[in-house]
Formats: structure tokens, sequence, C-alpha cells
């Protein structure tokens, strides 16, 4: 076997073992909540592998300007924790700067984080809520909105906003 194979099988091997940690440690988050995967088991993690670093860049301005951060249909997903199936929607971002602004590509890679994560809708709309809040700092107002795919006839929106906190 080449050194390049050897390299290849040794990463495989780590990957392996990498998912088998992550479905564990998926599972026992689940569990935490009462939830039992259906029967249909897909390999997901738990809120905690999420991206956690949104950079930010100073405002400096005295003028108050609403900002609007919304994903196009399909570019927003995390994995429902029962089925393992995407849970698809439009994520929407909408605050008043205090200091700060959110660096978009950083908040690109952030949002693309949640695709691998099986988590409740209302839950994942927290966490990015809490997330946000975290790297703007201060923050005039914020909201965050998840707007979901209607799935098994239900619509659901989840609204979280810091003029209601």
């Amino acid at each position: 076997m080449t050194d390049k194979e050897q390299s290849i099988n040794k990463r495989l091997k780590e990957l392996q073992e990498e998912s088998v940690k992550h479905t564990e440690a998926s599972l026992a988050y689940m569990k935490q909540m009462g939830i039992q995967p259906e029967g249909k088991l897909s390999l997901f993690l738990p809120p905690d592998y999420r991206e956690k670093t949104i950079h930010n860049l100073p405002f400096e301005h005295k003028v108050r300007q609403q900002v609007i951060y919304e994903t196009e249909q399909g570019e927003f997903s995390a994995l429902c924790p029962f089925s393992g199936l995407p849970d698809y929607g439009i994520l929407r971002i909408a605050y008043i700067p205090g200091s700060w602004i959110l660096e978009l590509k950083s908040l690109k890679y952030y949002i693309m984080s949640w695709r691998h994560i099986g988590i409740a809708q209302e839950d994942v709309t927290a966490y990015i809520y809490q997330d946000v809040q975290e790297h703007l700092r201060d923050a005039q107002q914020l909201t965050v909105t998840t707007d979901y795919n209607i799935r098994g006839g239900i619509h659901t929106t989840c609204v979280i906003d810091s003029e209601q906190q």
C-alpha cells in the first residue's frame, strides 16, 4: 500500500470514528428532550457543532438604520430530529445596529452550518437569535424569523424579537 493510500485509509477511519461520535452526541441531545428517532436514523450533528463565529465590523454612524438579511428559499435548512429529513425555510435577521454590524461571509458560513444539525424548528430559531445577539453585542433592536416550508400540512413561522424579551 502506498503512503497516499495509507493516508486516505487513516483519514477514512478517523471520519468513521467522528461520525459515530457525532451520532452518539446527537442521540444524547435528542434524549434530553425525550425525542426517540422513528427508526429511520440518519447521521446528523447536535447544536454544539454549529459554526460559533460570526465576525462583526464596527458601525460608527450616528444614523439609525435597519439592517435586514434574508436567505433565498432553499438556502437555510436544518434536519428534523425525528426523521433526519431537511426542514427548509427562509431565515430573516433584522436589527438596528449599535456599535457593530455582521460580516456577511462569516454569517453565510454560520447559516450553512445548520444544514447538518438535527434540531427542532423553534430551537434553531432561539439558538440563532442568541448567537446573533452575542455577536452584535449592543444592537438597539433584533428580530430573528424562521419561516419554514409546509410539512405535514403545517406551516411554521418562529419569531423572536428583542422588544418582547
